[in-house]
């Protein structure tokens, strides 16, 4: 080969070698531009990531309440999450040069993107369900207090038309009562001679109590014959009877109670005078003090007085 051939040779060889080397070099700072490119896009990602996750998270704290109606949506968010780790962790992967590709890249970058919108679709819709759900139940705890505050006010009603109803009742009762007015008790003695009586104030003479009273008019108790006791208990509590508690007894309320005199009465609706005279026997012993008259009929107290005595 000659020296002229020979130099054409050469300066096609230096040629080559300088174009191999731009080459290489435009090539190595592509590669470094595009692994730049996406390390920038992978911290992008992450940090939307870590921001979408760290939000749920928050939510999912504050709202326990609700974590057995959510826990599918919660499962779902899961999976996804674990997704899009994986697919960070393969992008690290490229970005650390151990995946020599770089043209699979971009396409993971956009996977990885699009997996990220989809979370976020699935929060958003998670936030929205969540809010909704409180809203229904707030509606609804306030329907709740609305019903409990009627119901009370129902209640209280129904309370207070009893007590109505029962003091009604009551009235209705204390109508179908027979009532007295200006009944009085004296202590009586036989006057010298025995004809009449007197009254008296002495104990050791008297020998008789005379109770009178009067009974009002009253068309609500029902007419016929009215049985009046008399019952007239000494300072001792001890009662006036000339017989035993079995032999002197009416019942009321259910239980016997003794009495010192009775007076059977016809009544018709209208007043009437009714006069009871107890004759003490001699077995009987009166004492000083004061002496309680109350007058029963019906199984009811209607009225009451009291005589006193000395010695």
């Amino acid at each position: 080969m000659n020296t002229r051939s020979t130099k054409k040779v050469v300066m096609l060889l230096c040629t080559l070698f300088v174009s191999a080397n731009v080459f290489f070099s435009c090539s190595g700072q592509q590669e470094k531009e595009q692994l730049e490119k996406v390390e920038k896009e992978k911290m992008e990602l992450q940090t939307r990531f870590d921001s979408i996750m760290l939000n749920y998270e928050k939510v999912k704290s504050e709202n326990t309440l609700y974590a057995e109606q959510f826990s599918e949506k919660d499962s779902v968010i899961a999976a996804q999450a674990k997704r899009i780790n994986g697919l960070l962790a393969e992008l690290s992967n490229t970005g650390n040069g151990t995946t020599t590709t770089t043209t699979a890249t971009p396409t993971r970058t956009s996977k990885l993107r699009q997996q990220i919108t989809e979370l976020q679709t699935t929060c958003d819709n998670y936030m929205q369900e969540l809010e909704t759900l409180k809203a229904e139940n707030e509606a609804l705890k306030a329907e709740n207090e609305q019903i409990k505050v009627a119901m009370e006010e129902t209640k209280a009603e129904n309370e207070k038309l009893a007590s109505e109803n029962q003091t009604l009742e009551q009235k209705i009762e204390n109508a179908k009562r027979l009532v007295t007015s200006d009944l009085t008790a004296t202590a009586m003695r036989k006057k010298c001679g025995g004809k009449g009586l007197k009254a008296t104030k002495h104990s050791n003479k008297l020998e008789v109590v005379k109770i009178e009273t009067r009974i009002l008019a009253n068309d609500v108790v029902d007419p016929g014959t009215k049985t009046i006791y008399a019952r007239i208990t000494g300072p001792n509590n001890r009662v006036l009877c000339n017989g035993t508690a079995e032999e002197f007894s009416f019942d009321i309320d259910g239980s016997p109670m003794q009495y010192t005199a009775k007076q059977d009465i016809e009544f018709d609706g209208n007043a009437r005078k009714v006069i009871i005279n107890w004759s003490k026997n001699d077995n009987v012993k009166v004492i000083k003090g004061t002496y309680r008259v109350t007058l029963y009929a019906d199984g009811q107290e209607i009225g009451k007085t009291s005589f006193k005595l000395t010695k």
